[in-house]
């Protein structure tokens, strides 16, 4: 797929990963974050990378394009959450930049 068609999945990868928390039934929650696993899976191999989920979803926003305080009112946490947890994924992934997080993520198959 083109560019335009890979941010969509990216994009909506991210939306997704937002709504999860706020499903309170943990089966219809487990369902959803599996078929983010899906996307995930199309987009790369798995490499052993060990992000918890909030990690993952704080970054599934960045990658969008959001801030720090965007991705927090999106995620329902502090913009001083979203750093820890950008910053705790960013030693995980031996990143510096929150661009290098986003790519490393990815090639992982952590983002698509």
């Amino acid at each position: 797929a083109g560019g335009a068609a890979w941010e969509q999945v990216r994009e909506a990868h991210a939306a997704l990963r937002a709504l999860a928390p706020r499903i309170t039934d943990p089966a219809l929650r487990a369902e959803l974050l599996d078929a983010c696993g899906l996307l995930t899976a199309a987009a790369a191999p798995a490499r052993e990378v060990s992000l918890a989920p909030r990690e993952v979803d704080v970054l599934a926003c960045v990658a969008s394009g959001a801030t720090n305080a965007a991705a927090a009112t999106r995620l329902g946490l502090s913009p001083e959450t979203v750093k820890a947890y950008l910053r705790s994924a960013m030693r995980k992934l031996n990143a510096h930049t929150r661009g290098e997080a986003v790519a490393a993520a990815r090639r992982a198959g952590v983002l698509p």
